[in-house]
């Protein structure tokens, strides 16, 4: 991306606080996939195509009509994705698994859509993230209320 996506308001200007379904928004564009036939929140803050900006959204978009040479969203146990995906390339989303702000555990909403690269997202590496769930530096993708694939073959 050439300039960040900002988040336009009266009374001031900032980067949006979560970019993964502005990233790969980018990379479907990048990639020749029409986001035109997806729905969702989209951003306002530059000219031309616009990326989606809630990766639940973006998920249920791809869900209800993925793009050509997208399998079908398949559902995959929380606790097995790292092993079930293992060698499979596509997109993956992560339903409910981190907290924002004050929400509890259970009521948990964050999200998180990536790219699934043969045994990890691209967004990071499962070994270091391994470290930081450990740590309790980040939330761990195991947690997720659900885990949706869509395969690109």
């Amino acid at each position: 991306m050439k300039t960040a996506c900002q988040n336009k308001q009266k009374m001031k200007t900032t980067p949006f606080d979560n970019y993964c379904a502005i990233l790969l928004s980018e990379c479907f564009i990048q990639s020749g996939i029409d986001l035109g036939s997806l729905k969702g929140a989209r951003c306002w803050s530059h000219p031309g195509k616009k990326h989606i900006l809630r990766a639940e959204e973006l998920a249920n978009s791809l869900k209800a009509k993925p793009p050509a040479g997208f399998c079908q969203a398949q559902k995959v146990v929380p606790g097995t994705f790292q092993e079930v995906l293992k060698g499979k390339t596509g997109v993956i989303f992560f339903k409910d698994y981190w907290q924002r702000g004050k929400e509890s555990f259970d009521s948990r909403s964050g999200d998180h859509i990536d790219l699934w690269n043969k045994n990890e997202i691209t967004s990071s590496s499962m070994f270091t993230r391994g470290i930081l769930e450990f740590f309790g530096r980040v939330s761990d993708f195991n947690k997720s209320k659900e885990i949706w694939f869509w395969e690109i073959k």
